[in-house]
């Protein structure tokens, strides 16, 4: 895509610069300097200034000295200055929840890749007005600066886009399209988190990745410079060979040079030594994330303490994994109802907090809270043990002091689909099905962006960060 010919995405900042969405950090290091604290007055009562996705805490905020804070008109009894729209996965098509919006007064800070210890704070780049999607995938910033070439970031965790608005009139909103909002694609449209997939015999989970959007130059082996390292443990190959797995995961210092690792499902229970199953303890404890499915329970619960503590594990029982299987999602914490109501919008769900799970496995009965939280359950499993935790996660380091978390884990119960696969093309990415996500690849997604963003507790609300400079 030639983006100069796109009058509103002409570039705001110099590429290669982030702030994490929604997201602090506890050393400030990827943020710049963080001696001004956020604004706890702020003037604009939608966004609450309190700890929670993108919350922070603190007193007073900076003065408006210059930059596009001189900009800001007050309407007083008209309308709002405000710009709206609904934020979407790179492809386009999927909205996405809990997504962080904001026009800085300020360039935001550079990018760090690696595990970090990413938790929800203040934002780089002195925020001026801030929000998140709700679960619908739409915001609305009001208050927004007046005048031409109006930056706007629109970030979740290490994804990030900015655009520039060309003009924005007082006392008016301005909806912004579909691909202006979209996430990015390649790295020529923003930043995008350095991951690592070691490809399973039984999930293609890399199927999920090129169809939610990530451009397949972008996938590369760990000598490339795409933004996805592609490696291989049992499952398909590329041509050249990918490099095994085992060199990702037997090497910590290269496991933390990413921010993500996907370790879907392999087939069986493929255990790995004590010492393999520390370093993803290790890794997730700096800030690391990890993704993994079905047999991927050997890193949880034939890993290394205290990952077994994460749940009920009772691996290989009686399932529906050729059927359908009915299951609920638990609405009983904030992001819990957001789930189950982006479910309903974006057509993965007919019911308000149920879905229908296919390829869906039984191997934990529950998640043990805390430290894990069970987004998906069911009562439908075949007797004698009907009750099972479909979807679980937890942040690390496990037994820490909420201030003290840093990374996060994803186990999902189900695959993302065998039928994902084309078929007769041993290699990727012709192995992968070109079209629409699937109902099942669209709950996938919403949690791989939610293990993207910033690390909070997830008994609280997700709440946008305050702005930091001060009318």
């Amino acid at each position: 895509m030639n983006l100069r010919g796109l009058a509103y995405f002409v570039p705001a900042f110099t590429a290669g610069a982030l702030a994490l969405g929604g997201c602090g950090i506890l050393d400030g290091s990827l943020f710049g300097s963080s001696e001004d604290p956020p604004n706890d007055g702020n003037p604009n009562p939608s966004f609450t200034n309190t700890t929670g996705d993108g919350g922070a805490n603190g007193e007073g905020g900076k003065p408006c000295i210059s930059g596009l804070c001189k900009q800001q008109v007050d309407c007083g009894t008209a309308p709002k200055t405000s710009v709206s729209g609904k934020v979407h996965d790179p492809a386009g098509k999927v909205p996405l929840y809990n997504v962080l919006v904001y026009v800085p007064n300020a360039t935001p800070a550079p990018i760090t890749t690696g595990a970090s210890c990413d938790r929800c704070g203040d934002v780089s780049g002195d925020p001026l007005v801030t929000a998140l999607t709700d679960a619908k995938g739409e915001f609305r910033l009001d208050d927004v600066p007046v005048g031409k070439d109006i930056p706007l970031v629109i970030q979740v965790g290490k994804w990030r886009r900015q655009i520039t608005i060309p003009n924005v009139e007082k006392c008016v909103d301005h909806p912004l399209s579909v691909d202006q909002l979209r996430l990015p694609r390649n790295q020529s449209e923003g930043d995008l988190p350095q991951m690592a997939i070691a490809s399973g015999a039984a999930d293609p989970f890399e199927c999920l990745l090129t169809k939610m959007g990530i451009d397949e130059a972008e996938f590369t082996h760990d000598t490339g410079t795409g933004r996805v390292h592609y490696y291989r443990e049992n499952g398909v190959d590329t041509s050249p060979s990918a490099p095994a797995a085992s060199t990702l995961y037997n090497d910590l210092a290269k496991m933390k040079t990413y921010d993500i690792i996907f370790l879907p499902c392999e087939g069986s229970p493929r255990d790995k030594n004590d010492t393999v199953d520390q370093n993803l303890v290790d890794y997730t404890a700096v800030g690391g994330r990890a993704f993994t499915t079905h047999y991927g329970y050997v890193w949880l619960f034939n890993g290394v303490t205290p990952f077994p503590t994460t749940g009920d594990w009772q691996p290989r029982q009686s399932d529906k994994f050729s059927g359908v299987l009915n299951a609920q999602v638990n609405t009983g914490f904030p992001k819990g109802q957001a789930f189950a109501e982006w479910l309903v919008n974006v057509g993965a769900s007919q019911q308000l907090g149920t879905m229908e799970l296919r390829e869906a496995r039984h191997d934990l009965n529950a998640g043990n809270d805390p430290p894990s939280t069970t987004w998906m359950s069911t009562n439908d499993m075949p007797a004698p043990n009907n009750n099972a935790a479909m979807h679980i996660t937890f942040n690390t380091p496990i037994g820490v002091p909420d201030a003290q978390l840093c990374g996060r884990v994803v186990y999902s119960d189900f695959h993302v689909s065998a039928s994902a696969k084309e078929p007769g093309q041993p290699n990727f990415p012709g192995s992968c099905k070109k079209g629409d996500l699937s109902e099942q690849e669209k709950a996938l997604e919403f949690m791989l962006f939610d293990l993207s963003s910033c690390i909070q507790n997830d008994k609280e609300p997700p709440r946008p960060p305050p702005p930091v400079i001060v009318k």
